[in-house]
């Protein structure tokens, strides 16, 4: 069908033209059953052609206006053709592709509704690639349309896609028209989406994942502030509070750990980070600093590294300053200190990474990318360094084989 689609549409683009110059019979024939190929492949039933067909459809009526008032009006008698034959024919094709541009004309203003149908039909038998195929294609062509987001931000609330469920929430309360039932729906959605979310987010605060539970907390900010609910409470600001000095509490922590240990410049590193996240954070202006005294520490005041030193550790974690990128130290602290205190902080976000890695390298090397695939799994084999995970063997594995292929 597809390949008979694609042929007509050679005839249509590259059909001769009949209306610059006199014709003879045999290229008036041959204009006509261009057309009823054309018309005969005009399909209604399929939502992905309905906008080009419909288009087509429309030049087809064009060209018989053109052919009507060119041709007809000045025909001459033809050997293979008679004048009544050829209008025959002509009124013939002319109806068809009226009947069809009708019906091309009132689907392609509603063809985001197929789009939808086919979409909550294909989602009812679980099949949810391509439900998110047609759903995706209903919004495109009517990104206001309210069951349809929806459907979409049901979807993206299972995948706990918070900050693309917000903007979503936002079209459909300030951008749409709703009906009675759209609006119910809609009021229903929005207290499932606060109570998953605050919930989410407590739950990762209470693990201690401060970082991860301060994002969410303040999507939720966001969510209070915009958006018309009666289910917003103190909540979710506490939760942005409680978020933010578990950040801070984590800098003091892996600094108390470095002073036990003797590593000077690491505590005095790791207080000043602390010190200017309380002085760039509102939130935290009357907070009480949890210091551990020791012989070297006994105020509020942190030491502040003055001699030039390698960067700490970790220059990125906990979203402002986050600590989860490894790099060398002059005087270095071992790995395993730190993870003493914040463990789950740390191998889970880098064994995450490390996985990651190697599937993107495995993916290059099926690719034949060769060396780019390389690169990323001797990154890889870096992070094993840390031996705080177990190891992939297929790292090593592609390291012996595509070293041999490279050279």
């Amino acid at each position: 069908m597809k390949r008979s689609i694609f042929f007509s549409l050679l005839l249509f683009f590259y059909a001769p033209s009949l209306f610059t110059q006199n014709v003879d019979c045999n290229e008036t024939i041959l204009f006509l059953n261009q057309k009823e190929s054309q018309i005969a492949h005009l399909i209604l039933n399929d939502p992905d052609y309905i906008p080009l067909h419909y288009l087509i459809a429309r030049d087809i009526m064009r060209e018989f206006k053109q052919f009507r008032k060119e041709i007809l009006s000045n025909y001459t008698e033809c050997k293979t053709i008679t004048f009544s034959e050829l209008i025959n024919k002509y009124d013939e094709l002319n109806n068809r592709v009226h009947q069809k541009y009708d019906s091309l004309e009132w689907l392609n203003k509603n063809v985001y509704l197929i789009f939808y149908d086919k979409a909550v039909y294909e989602y009812q038998f679980k099949n949810e690639i391509d439900g998110a195929y047609f759903l995706d294609r209903s919004l495109q062509y009517n990104s206001i349309f309210p069951n349809a987001i929806l459907l979409k931000l049901s979807k993206l609330l299972d995948e706990n896609r918070f900050q693309e469920c917000l903007s979503l929430l936002n079209t459909l309360y300030y951008e749409t028209e709703m009906d009675v039932e759209q609006e119910k729906q809609a009021i229903k959605f929005t207290d499932k989406f606060y109570d998953k979310l605050y919930k989410t987010a407590d739950s990762l605060l209470k693990e201690e994942h401060a970082a991860e539970a301060l994002e969410l907390f303040e999507v939720l900010e966001i969510f209070c502030q915009n958006l018309p609910t009666a289910y917003c409470n103190d909540d979710y600001y506490h939760g942005v509070l409680n978020s933010k000095t578990g950040i801070y509490d984590s800098y003091i922590a892996i600094a108390n750990v470095a002073e036990k240990r003797g590593n000077q410049y690491v505590a005095a590193s790791f207080y000043q980070y602390a010190q200017e996240y309380l002085d760039n954070t509102p939130h935290l202006k009357n907070y009480e600093p949890k210091l551990e005294k020791t012989a070297e520490t006994t105020s509020q005041t942190f030491p502040v590294a003055s001699t030039p030193q390698p960067e700490p550790i970790f220059t990125e974690a906990f979203r402002e300053v986050e600590l989860i990128k490894l790099e060398e130290l002059e005087e270095q602290i071992a790995v395993e200190e730190v993870y003493e205190v914040v463990p789950e902080l740390f191998l889970k976000e880098l064994k995450e990474k490390y996985d990651s890695i190697v599937l993107q390298a495995l993916a290059l090397c099926i690719k034949e990318e060769f060396s780019a695939s390389y690169s990323m799994f001797r990154e890889a084999r870096k992070l094993e360094d840390c031996n705080c995970f177990a190891a992939d063997f297929r790292v090593d594995l592609m390291l012996r084989e595509l070293s041999k292929l490279l050279d």
